[in-house]
């Protein structure tokens, strides 16, 4: 590709959103920053992906669409690391979307901050799959490092929140499909644990919307804690400043609360996480959250988890009602 390098190069990995790739595609063709190229990656899509992203961006010089055998999401991402050109790599998938700023007060952010830094990550809203907004995903600004992204299970939440110096991936190698499906949080903690920009910045704003879409959450996710499991038994040891037990508290606290890795597991994660020690624990949201619900019964957990879901069944109910749409 001829002319200069863009500071920036924006990655969209796209596998079967046509319904959703248009308003991802839209809110970078938005961004207030406009020194970007953008690499829309489909990775084999068979309902209309690529033609959703002509459509959308027809016109633009910055767009290209590289199409791709299906591989998965690491190979994907990997595939628009490998074409990228700018200085930063940012994510987004192809059913998230941003806000007009995030390029804008993610690239003024980085480029304020240290060399160390490799990245910078927002907070986010999330919507459900018509673009209603549900909640937030939070977590404080300032500085992280190895121990945090693990301990805090990636306090950057999800892909489309990160601005990524291009050199990290460069030194340290791309996403592994062998990490799947903590693919991210592997990624993450490899730039923290041994680059020579380890340093990760999270920032204040709400900039990356995360949409929630049917069979993106699962009632039985034990194989991904098992997954995560096999991950933090090799991870966990490598805590610089904290002991291994930590880094199965908010793991362990979220089996035992929505129960989808099954009773066993989960009772097992927590039994890592308090090796920590009972005052460790205390010290934190999520610890005293572990300690709770592990000290409940099988049967008293069950009937919380059944009256926490019927309370927001209720409330959907109601919402519905309000709207005038069908009870």
């Amino acid at each position: 590709m001829s002319g200069s390098a863009p500071l920036v190069t924006v990655v969209t990995p796209a596998y079967n959103v046509a319904p959703y790739v248009g308003e991802a595609v839209g809110s970078v063709l938005r961004q207030t920053f406009t020194d970007f190229e953008y690499l829309v990656v489909d990775d084999g899509s068979t309902d209309g992906t690529a033609d959703a992203v002509r459509s959308r961006a027809a016109g633009d010089p910055r767009v290209r669409l590289i199409p791709a055998e299906h591989s998965g999401l690491s190979d994907t991402r990997n595939r628009g690391v490998k074409e990228a050109r700018g200085t930063y790599i940012a994510f987004l998938d192809g059913d998230d979307r941003w806000h007009p700023r995030f390029l804008e007060r993610q690239v003024a952010r980085i480029e304020s901050l240290p060399d160390r830094v490799g990245a910078v990550f927002c907070r986010s809203r999330l919507m459900l799959e018509n673009g209603t907004y549900v909640g937030v995903q939070w977590q404080r600004s300032g500085r992280y490092d190895f121990d945090d992204f693990l301990i805090r299970n990636n306090p950057a939440r999800n892909g489309s929140s990160l601005l990524v110096r291009r050199s990290c991936f460069e030194e340290m190698g791309g996403f592994r499909a062998a990490d799947e499906p903590v693919e991210d949080l592997a990624m993450w903690l490899r730039i923290t644990g041994g680059s020579r920009t380890p340093v990760f910045w999270g920032t204040r704003g709400f900039l990356a919307d995360l949409r929630l879409r049917p069979g993106s959450i699962t009632r039985d996710r034990s194989g991904a804690y098992r997954a995560l499991r096999r991950f933090l038994e090799e991870q966990a040891p490598m805590l610089r400043r904290s002991p291994p037990g930590l880094a199965y508290v908010h793991p362990a606290a979220a089996a035992l609360k929505y129960g989808d890795a099954g009773d066993d597991l989960a009772e097992e994660l927590a039994a890592k996480a308090r090796t920590a020690g009972t005052g460790r624990l205390l010290r934190s949201t999520m610890g005293l959250r572990l300690l709770f619900w592990d000290s409940l019964s099988r049967p008293r957990r069950r009937m919380l988890r059944d009256a926490q879901h019927n309370a927001r069944e209720a409330v959907k109910t109601a919402n519905r009602r309000l709207r005038g749409g069908p009870r």
